[in-house]
């Protein structure tokens, strides 16, 4: 990932409470499951392109997404 010089910081906290209010948004607005994983595929859609706008550029989208993953698994192990 190119962020020219911006590194990318997570708060793992901050983002499974985004994560938490944001599925709990779709159960409530989503006719089902399969729709919500719709609504999330085009929102991502849409983010990529707002962040390509601003600068950012994803290399290697897969190996953020396995970095992304293992901080959240380590975050839930550690809450257990």
């Amino acid at each position: 990932m190119d962020s020219r010089g911006n590194p990318l910081n997570l708060n793992v906290g901050r983002l499974q409470k985004l994560s938490f209010k944001t599925a709990k948004f779709l159960e409530e607005e989503c006719r089902d499951p399969v729709e919500a994983m719709y609504v999330l595929k085009a929102t991502l859609y849409l983010l990529r392109s707002a962040i390509t706008e601003v600068g950012v550029f994803l290399d290697n989208e897969a190996q953020l997404d396995a970095e992304l993953t293992g901080m959240i698994d380590k975050a839930i192990k550690e809450d257990e």
